[in-house]
């Protein structure tokens, strides 16, 4: 990936976002190519596993340079699974509906919760795919494949799969299995230890050679971590087939404000979208749990893997 700039978002200041504007889910429409993004935003400085979150919705024509709606869109305690608001939304057109994947709450365990909305303004929940066991980071892939639907997730500290018939999303999963292994990814190029755990970051897309599916991994300490970004390919016809790993990440935290306390650099991403030029995929990624940032994959760059 190559570094652009923090993503720019315009807005007056608001108390709802006032201390950090990260992880944040975005899509571009097909038709006029216009781009929407989710947002997730703080307003005080905290740990944030007891920060409250509300996701915002911000509108740009290129891709860069961004007008946030004044107030947010998805406040915490919408429903019973966001006593503190949802977190690190995932963006998939599908059908005629926008579906959201949000880190949601179950008492104190994650889960991949699903909401749907036509204008990214009013919502309306789907349900918990799994809400037996702890899971999160999830989005379908946006086409269905001989009538089924596959959802990608993360339960630690691997990637799964499952796959429901029931296009509404609500029920029917089943068939859940690993489909990439923590220790299948890149080690660290300064410690060298393989990743702690990890997960989807933005929802596949669709190529000629396969799903590109960019992925988040985390090193080092829980609350100590370096999350870094990495990239595989699913096989199109059937996506629990993984056809390639990059062996290096495409994106490491290096730069001021991917660090956070000097010492933990984050790089975590839930959104991807196609550059108004089509010669590339902009990423978008939560910097140092506090800003927005992104960048450019390049298309020339996945000859002989995507194309």
């Amino acid at each position: 990936i190559t570094r652009t700039t923090l993503v720019i978002l315009n807005y007056p200041k608001s108390n709802w976002r006032s201390e950090r504007v990260f992880n944040c889910g975005v899509i571009k429409d097909d038709n006029d190519g216009f781009y929407q993004m989710l947002f997730r935003a703080t307003f005080q400085e905290a740990d944030l596993a007891y920060s409250e979150s509300n996701l915002g919705l911000a509108f740009s024509l290129d891709g860069v340079n961004w007008l946030a709606h004044n107030t947010p869109v998805l406040k915490s305690g919408f429903n019973q699974y966001s006593p503190r608001g949802f977190e690190d939304p995932r963006i998939v057109k599908w059908q005629s509906w926008y579906y959201i994947f949000v880190t949601a709450f179950v008492e104190k365990e994650v889960r991949v919760g699903i909401l749907r909305t036509k204008d990214l303004l009013h919502y309306e929940w789907v349900g918990i795919p799994f809400p037996e066991v702890s899971h999160n980071s999830g989005a379908i892939i946006s086409e269905s494949i001989d009538g089924w639907v596959y959802l990608l997730h993360r339960r630690y500290p691997d990637i799964w799969i499952a796959r429901t018939r029931d296009l509404s999303l609500k029920q029917g999963w089943q068939d859940s299995q690993i489909v990439i292994r923590a220790e299948d990814l890149y080690p660290s190029p300064v410690t060298g230890e393989k990743p702690r755990k990890i997960g989807l970051a933005a929802p596949p897309i669709k190529t000629p050679k396969g799903w590109l599916t960019i992925i988040f991994a985390s090193y080092g300490e829980r609350y100590k971590e370096i999350y870094s970004l990495g990239l595989a390919v699913l096989n199109r016809d059937d996506p629990r087939e993984v056809k390639y790993i990059n062996p290096k990440p495409i994106l490491w935290p290096s730069e001021p404000y991917e660090m956070r306390d000097g010492w933990r650099g984050i790089c975590y991403c839930c959104g991807a979208a196609e550059s108004p030029s089509g010669d590339s995929f902009y990423l978008y990624w939560g910097a140092g749990d506090k800003y927005v940032a992104g960048g450019e994959l390049m298309k020339k760059d996945l000859e002989g893997i995507c194309y």
